[in-house]
């Protein structure tokens, strides 16, 4: 097995834990031998142990032997759940190395969020020795843990000896500039990995050229998030170049980073060439005016992107009027969602989008508009995951559905509960016809909106969606936009 120089006694406190059974099968002293024609006798001296392939025992030794306090949770989810979700759970070094070891033994257990427990450099070597011996977890999250440097190193090292994983989630971990090369090599050439959110990190355009290298190069990724790094033109223009050439790649988060009109104008090459991307964000980047033109121009070529958000950047109403004019023209349109959040349109564009509608039906334009107070008109979210189940609440309106047949649709086993897998497989693949006359519809959620609706909606952790939580959120959120709407409402008739 691999390790980092300098370690080595970590791997001697795990050896204790993985070779306790042997002591067991030790001779006791003094005890006579059995005669051969006994030996097919029972002996019953001692209590017949069975194996635990859960890891609960194992995870419990390990606490008392490391002064750790065992979770009642971590426990129940070992033994009944493929999902294990500890994340701002407080673990610490020791609390990782017991779940750790458990780990290496339990084999039904396929997702482990253990984000925001800073687990420090020691705690990655932990999970990176388990991740080497476990091969059932394919869903791994160790986001917002400081790991810095010596986190990049482990987490390399882990995917260069675990072929399996499928999703990582190393976001918000200081990495910088001189930790992509830990990173992008062994991402470029890994054979399972789906999913990457890499985002709020320190990457800049140093590390560009080596992300350009593992964009382009990457045959399986289908998911990147590489959003609230520093990227600035140079490497907005890497990134694209790389998307570019890139033939699996369908969600791709880019925003919060500094693209500007250079940088977008790279995006519009991208999206002019690339037939495989279905959804881009480069919202928030300082793109304006000019970036904005070139980017929409570029679905006079592109037949295949179906949401777009680029909202939050300095776009005047003028132009989005331009663009408008532009996406009327376009026959071959297979945009649903334009999301132009916080971009200020007044009545005349608002009048021109519902004319676009008559041309693309399908077409939903996401935007913000200001009255004369500067108060917004249109509800706004302060979380993500809250304006995710708005947008779900919209589909069921709009499709004359109910809750309960939404849920049903994911819920198999009508169990009225769902894990995260579950759902989240739910959200996004193309809905059954529900009644004679609907078509196969699809909720437009992007990875991270659907991500932060089961933070959103799970309100006790447990790594389940309840019937119950959804209906629960689903009156919260309709109480708090009628009293939106009521105090909008209220204020108007003051102002006459």
């Amino acid at each position: 097995m691999k390790w980092v120089k300098g370690e080595e006694w970590i791997n001697e406190t795990m050896e204790e834990v993985f070779t306790r059974d042997s002591a067991r099968a030790t001779p006791v002293k003094g005890k006579t031998d059995i005669e051969d024609d006994q030996e097919t006798v029972l002996d019953i001296t001692a209590p017949h142990v069975p194996y635990d392939d859960t890891g609960r025992r194992t995870y419990e030794k390990i606490c008392q032997k490391l002064d750790v306090v065992p979770s009642s949770k971590i426990l129940r989810k070992l033994a009944e759940s493929p999902s294990i979700d500890i994340r701002h759970y407080g673990l610490g070094p020791k609390g990782t190395m017991a779940v750790s070891v458990a780990l290496v033994i339990n084999s039904t257990v396929t997702t482990l969020n253990i984000s925001g427990n800073n687990i420090d450099k020691t705690g990655i070597l932990y999970i990176q020795r388990m991740m080497e011996e476990n091969i059932t977890i394919t869903d791994l999250d160790v986001s917002d843990n400081h790991l810095k440097t010596f986190g990049a190193k482990a987490i390399g090292m882990m995917l260069q000896d675990n072929k399996g994983i499928r999703r990582l989630s190393i976001a918000g971990n200081e990495f910088t500039d001189l930790d992509a090369t830990f990173l992008t090599k062994e991402i470029e050439i890994h054979p399972t990995l789906d999913y990457l959110d890499i985002s709020r990190n320190g990457f800049g355009d140093i590390a560009a050229p080596f992300f350009e290298k593992m964009i382009s190069e990457n045959n399986n990724m289908t998911e990147l998030n590489i959003s609230w790094n520093q990227f600035r033109v140079p490497g907005a223009k890497c990134l694209a170049r790389g998307l570019k050439d890139n033939m699996k790649l369908k969600l791709v988060n880019a925003s919060w980073n500094g693209i500007d009109d250079e940088g977008a104008l790279a995006f519009s090459d991208c999206l002019s060439n690339n037939a495989v991307l279905t959804e881009l964000d480069i919202s928030c980047s300082r793109i304006g005016d000019k970036g904005y033109a070139q980017v929409m121009r570029a679905f006079k070529k592109n037949e295949d992107l179906e949401v777009l958000r680029i909202g939050k950047n300095n776009i005047k109403e003028e132009t989005v009027k331009l663009s408008i004019d532009l996406l009327k023209e376009i026959t071959t349109l297979k945009l649903v969602l334009l999301d132009l959040s916080d971009v200020m349109l007044g009545a005349s564009v608002v009048k021109e989008l519902e004319s676009l509608e008559e041309v693309h039906p399908n077409l939903e334009v996401v935007h913000g508009y200001t009255d004369s107070y500067g108060k917004r008109k249109m509800a706004g979210f302060a979380d993500l995951g809250e304006e995710a189940l708005w947008i779900i609440k919209e589909f069921i309106e709009e499709k004359d559905l109910t809750v309960a047949k939404l849920f049903a649709e994911f819920d198999e086993d009508g169990s009225n509960s769902v894990d995260y897998d579950e759902f989240r497989q739910g959200i996004k693949v193309r809905v059954n016809e529900f009644r004679q006359g609907i078509k196969q519809a699809k909720i437009p959620l992007s990875s991270s909106q659907v991500d932060a609706l089961i933070n959103f909606i799970d309100m006790d952790g447990d790594g389940d969606i309840d019937f119950s939580e959804l209906v629960l959120k689903m009156k919260e959120i309709t109480k708090k936009r009628k009293e939106e709407d009521e105090q909008r409402a209220a204020e108007a008739r003051k102002r006459r």
